[in-house]
């Protein structure tokens, strides 16, 4: 299934209120269920107010922080709020604070002049490449207003920059998503930006982004199909019996490889804002590929699909006392292999194509207590390494790449594609205490490889996978993934390469949902969970959760979303743990 709409999320459950940019730091749960795919906001409004003559002070400074949403012209719906003189002074470059709860409090008035604060709470921050940044704390800032003829006008300083109240923020930016490619150049890597009113359904202001870059943060971890110089020439154009064609330039000799990434990139980044084909792309003057030269479809850069699952009949296993089971409409069986007869097994994941396994199991005798082993799924595990704690392990982009932290250190370990040789390499982690101090609890790496989601110290951190020139891997560009989630995270895992689940040692909300895109958390449904839920594995279309009780799950049934938590009969048990490709 793919996914609508422009974050790419596509997992298919029930949601509580959607707490879009709020610094709240509890995560609502009262409002009335839908599927995800139902939370599809209003669409974008560029509808900005004006300065008018019965404006009070207060009011005039409120609407000149929704018309500052307009970016047009150099902010030229804000500057009618400004005297002449305070317009010329105005920096409006830079990034825009994104402000909710705003108070304004009059420090001095006269009959024409006034002076007040503006205090608020920071709730996020909008680069000027279109990233949207989580953020926290107060923003304060003081105003001079005049009375300009039967108006008020504000007179200045300004700080530089720009700063919006956030309900004008969520009604007129919506995020769209960007494809780059991984290192290897065939797979895409989503790159979520946001757009002012109806731009991100626009051709040429998507492909002018993409064709300028990636994220600041991907910039270690991500290529790209677009050599240096190239440029859109003149916008993307509307063709007769559908479809859009698209006009570059400086895209040279570049090889056939680079030009199918390059066509793959702008295909599945249209596709995502629903611009749909055929796409026919020209470069310096002729077709991209000759071949191609009637017009792409996705089916011509079907291995690229960045939604794309590989197939597995594998399905849901559990821990069960230290056993490996597979669930069945009947029951559970013991996974072949030593897994499913061990007493020893104490968290497992498997490989999205159900070919291998990671395990953690306790081990007897002297030295270290916990064993990483890695194997055929069903087979039997070979012994990579060993500690004192041993984390859930992580599959890579492939069955060939795993992630664990070992005694507090992340390592990696990799097996080329012949089986030849296999390694283990520690994983430079230093940045990540930069933005939260504690023991790295978890460490899962979502399906392109690219990101990845960590509980340090209670609090969900991203970072990225960067690789130097000498191959040194390190988790770089770290960051609060929400501040609405606090501090109680337990366990978690991606739902998609967009989308991860937490679990949350919380009454309220103990499951939340929080995309890359830069908005908070969102609290799932939570009647009939029994917290703490210690657990939580998902994929596209349903979450796997171990409470008190044993393992329920939220999905959909007959293609409707579930209206509650449903029990998984087999796995009913205190201490049961879900386990998924």
């Amino acid at each position: 299934m793919r996914p609508g709409g422009a974050t790419g999320i596509v997992v298919a459950m029930l949601l509580a209120m959607l707490c879009v940019l709020s610094g709240c730091g509890s995560i609502p749960t009262s409002s009335s269920p839908q599927p995800i795919t139902a939370f599809e906001r209003q669409g974008p409004t560029n509808d900005v107010p004006e300065p008018q003559a019965d404006m009070d002070p207060e009011s005039l400074v409120r609407a000149f922080l929704q018309a500052t949403a307009d970016p047009d012209s150099g902010h030229e719906a804000a500057r009618k709020f400004l005297t002449t003189a305070a317009s010329e002074q105005w920096d409006d470059r830079g990034d825009m604070l994104i402000v909710d709860e705003i108070n304004i409090f009059v420090d001095q008035r006269s009959e024409d002049a006034v002076r007040l604060r503006l205090i608020g709470d920071n709730v996020g921050t909008l680069t000027t490449a279109g990233e949207l940044l989580p953020a926290t704390g107060r923003v304060e800032t003081s105003l001079s207003l005049t009375r300009a003829g039967d108006q008020w006008r504000i007179d200045g300083p300004l700080p530089n920059g720009t700063m919006i109240d956030r309900n004008q923020f969520d009604a007129a930016y919506r995020a769209a998503t960007l494809y780059y490619t991984d290192r290897s150049l065939e797979n895409l890597v989503a790159d979520p930006r946001w757009f002012y009113s109806g731009t991100g359904s626009d051709p040429t202001a998507l492909l002018t982004r993409l064709i300028a870059g990636p994220a600041s943060d991907l910039n270690g971890a991500v290529d790209s199909g677009f050599p240096n110089g190239a440029a859109l020439r003149g916008p993307v154009t509307s063709l007769t019996d559908g479809g859009v064609r698209v006009e570059l330039t400086g895209i040279g000799s570049s090889s056939t490889r680079d030009r199918t990434a390059l066509a793959a990139q702008i295909i599945w980044t249209l596709d995502a804002a629903d611009i749909g084909g055929p796409y026919v792309i020209n470069a310096d003057g002729g077709p991209l590929i000759p071949e191609r030269a009637p017009g792409w479809q996705t089916a011509d850069v079907q291995s690229f699909d960045p939604t794309a699952v590989p197939a597995t009949d594998v399905g849901l296993n559990i821990i069960r006392l230290g056993a490996m089971l597979k669930v069945t409409d009947s029951g559970t069986v013991p996974v072949d292999g030593p897994l499913g007869t061990s007493t020893a097994v104490r968290s497992a994941v498997i490989s999205a194509d159900g070919q291998r396994t990671a395990s953690v199991r306790a081990r007897s005798g002297g030295g270290p207590r916990l064993e990483l082993g890695i194997g055929p799924y069903g087979g039997t595990p070979s012994v990579v390494t060993s500690g004192e704690s041993i984390t859930r392990p992580s599959f890579g982009q492939d069955a060939n790449t795993v992630w664990a932290v070992v005694d507090g250190q992340p390592v990696q370990w990799v097996r080329d594609e012949s089986g030849d040789s296999e390694r283990l390499a520690p994983v430079d982690a230093e940045a990540i205490a930069t933005v939260a101090r504690g023991p790295i609890t978890e460490l899962q790496v979502a399906p392109d490889g690219v990101r990845v989601a960590l509980i340090v110290g209670g609090q969900v951190v991203f970072a990225v996978v960067a690789t130097n020139a000498e191959g040194a891997v390190s988790l770089a560009s770290p960051r609060i993934a929400a501040y609405n989630i606090g501090n109680r995270a337990l366990s978690l895992d991606w739902a998609s390469p967009t989308t991860v689940m937490v679990a949350r040692d919380a009454l309220e909300s103990p499951v939340v949902q929080l995309s890359i895109n830069g908005t908070p958390a969102v609290g799932l449904l939570s009647g009939n969970l029994s917290p703490p839920v210690r657990a939580v594995v998902a994929d596209q279309s349903t979450v796997y959760v171990g409470d008190t009780r044993g393992v329920l799950r939220l999905g959909s049934s007959n293609g409707q979303p579930d209206q509650y938590w449903t029990e998984v009969e087999p796995a009913m048990a205190p201490d049961v743990i879900p386990v998924l490709p």
